[in-house]
């Protein structure tokens, strides 16, 4: 049998489900109140509708006013939905029977009619608060043999369904988890003083990204942010690019090579900005594109810096700020979108380590790091991420944040003490494709000159511990 795929009417929930729902099957939305469940069913409707197919709502938690209300905030067209307003059926100060167990089949049978009825010959049906359903059964085994009826005569006539219930049990483990082709989880996750929008695709019988995305509910709009490895094809040469200060090259050996992932690392005010602003001014004079991703500073603060420092007019230069991002998913397909329109040589994100704030956990956050990294790095994409350590000034540490293996590179900078003087030391650790100088330098960044490296410290010692004395 072939599997034909019908789009969700969401764009990013598409991508998730490899090209959309299958079509005659049935899916369980899931979440708590306010998460979005009736949206992200509208939406589906919606898109059926644009495609001319007979689309029907029905609803059990909510009135028809209520759900076209809401529609309209969000400017979905439901002119050509048909609404189902079952609310009132289920309503225990409207109805006489309360509750159905075996001694109640007629009424049991009536219901499933009455569905049947309503949805025949539809397209699309979505199903808003079919939770009321297991409240007004008693038996459990009975519930889930009017759930499998229901389901079983939608799907024989090629309806595709999507259900929304409220999460209140043990995610995945409840009776129509189990009859259904596919489950999504939607989720409200406080971290830091965010709330982040989780869409966990629990199941899905068929090919898709199961696993953990986000999603956003914007003012009119509702967007869904794949976390999907994308994979460019460009065919590049791999070659060592200058920084465009000597002295740096020289700490690198020659330069740095294209499509690696640098990581310049180091506590506040030792330069970790204004290094990777210098190797994008070097990128820019070269005629080719760069990006800086800002979680710090705003684009006039950052170019005025270019200005001030280097005396330098970018002209392929973007800077993006990023402070108003809602999750890490929306950062990444942000990133994978400007890619897509630019393709940059270097791309430069400033600090990497705050997306810890943006993200549901470090492991995921590692993994969206590494994704991001993978799709830049294989079109011969420079990477750059600053990592802001946390430790006092005094206190040595490479990153701070565990991601240095994933550097190519990797350059640090500390604050040490000269002769009652604070001075910015920056050395190269890491180097993968060859030897690196094993040296301290001191860096001195002045208005108008750049960056001025100093020689190699060889006949220095406790540039670690913050002081240095010569030997």
């Amino acid at each position: 049998m072939i599997m034909v795929r019908i789009s969700s009417g969401i764009k990013g929930l598409d991508l998730i489900l490899k090209g959309g729902f299958i079509k005659g099957r049935a899916y369980l939305i899931k979440g708590g109140p306010g998460t979005g469940k009736t949206l992200f069913g509208l939406h589906f409707l919606a898109e059926g509708a644009r495609k001319g197919e007979k689309v029907v709502c029905i609803l059990f938690d909510e009135s028809e006013d209520e759900v076209k209300a809401q529609a309209e905030d969000f400017k979905i067209p439901v002119d050509s939905i048909e609404f189902v307003d079952k609310l009132t059926e289920v309503n225990i100060l409207s109805q006489d029977i309360m509750f159905w167990d075996t001694d109640t089949k007629s009424e049991v049978f009536s219901f499933i009619q009455s569905i049947d009825d309503v949805t025949k010959d539809a397209d699309r049906v979505f199903i808003d608060g079919i939770g009321v359903i297991s409240d007004m059964v008693k038996d459990l085994a009975l519930y889930r043999r009017i759930l499998s009826t229901i389901m079983y005569k939608l799907s024989a006539s090629g309806t595709t369904t999507l259900i929304s219930a409220e999460a209140y049990k043990e995610v995945g483990r409840e009776v129509i988890s189990y009859i259904m082709s596919g489950e999504i989880v939607l989720d409200r996750i406080e971290k830091n003083g965010k709330i982040l929008k989780v869409l966990r695709l629990l199941k899905f019988r068929g090919d898709a990204y199961v696993g953990d995305h986000y999603f956003e509910i914007k003012p009119k709009s509702l967007e869904v942010y794949p976390i999907i490895p994308y994979e460019p094809k460009k065919i590049w040469k791999r070659e060592v690019i200058s920084t465009g200060s000597r002295e740096l090259d020289e700490m690198f050996k020659g330069g740095i090579v294209r499509g690696s992932y640098l990581i310049i690392a180091g506590k506040t005010g030792v330069g970790k900005t204004n290094l990777s602003l210098q190797i994008l001014i070097e990128n820019d004079r070269r005629g080719e594109k760069g990006i800086f991703y800002s979680f710090d500073e705003h684009e006039d603060v950052i170019l005025e810096r270019i200005q001030r420092i280097f005396g330098y007019e970018p002209k392929n230069l973007i800077v993006k700020e990023c402070m108003d991002l809602s999750s890490i998913g929306e950062f990444y397909n942000t990133v994978v979108e400007d890619f897509k329109e630019y393709s940059p040589s270097v791309v430069v994100i400033d600090p990497i380590n705050v997306l810890e704030l943006y993200g549901i956990s470090k492991e995921h956050i590692v993994d969206v790091i590494s994704k991001l990294g993978r799709m830049l790095k294989s079109s011969g994409c420079l990477v750059i991420g600053v990592v802001e350590t946390p430790e006092a000034v005094d206190v040595f540490h490479l990153t701070g944040y565990g991601i240095s293996y994933f550097a190519d590179y990797l350059l640090i900078g500390r604050h040490v003490e000269f002769e009652g003087e604070l001075l910015k030391a920056i050395a190269v650790v890491k180097n993968r494709f060859g030897d690196h100088e094993r040296t301290f330098r001191i860096l001195d960044i002045k208005d108008g000159e750049g960056l001025k490296i100093g020689a190699p410290l060889k006949y220095y010692t406790g540039i670690i511990e913050g002081k240095f004395k010569r030997i």
